[in-house]
């Protein structure tokens, strides 16, 4: 486990998950500049949970994402379009490898 220093995680991102290398910012949404299928944006997000020292026992990933669903499961897309997601940015995880744990929810 890492101490959470603000630039280190923004740099830790920027290697290993931004498109082309973009600098991260603070600001940044994950629905909006991180744009994984969902098994890969689960990994990530438990990466950055583990290697920041996270305890994320009350993180729900299908607050902020829709989960994969296949052609079959139509009720349950029907469910997930009138579902409104909630914002998840860098900043909440920063705050949050402050604090040790998932802060939000």
């Amino acid at each position: 486990m890492l101490l959470p220093d603000e630039n280190e995680l923004l740099q830790y991102l920027t290697e290993n998950y931004s498109e082309r290398k973009r600098p991260v910012k603070k600001e940044w949404t994950f629905q909006e500049h991180f744009n994984f299928p969902p098994e890969d944006l689960e990994d990530m997000i438990l990466d950055l949970f583990t290697r920041y020292g996270i305890e994320y026992d009350s993180f729900v990933l299908d607050n902020y994402f829709e989960p994969e669903i296949f052609w079959w499961q139509w009720k349950l897309r029907k469910q997930w379009q009138e579902r409104q997601l909630k914002p998840l940015t860098v900043e909440m995880l920063i705050e949050s490898a402050k604090a040790g744990k998932w802060l939000y929810d």
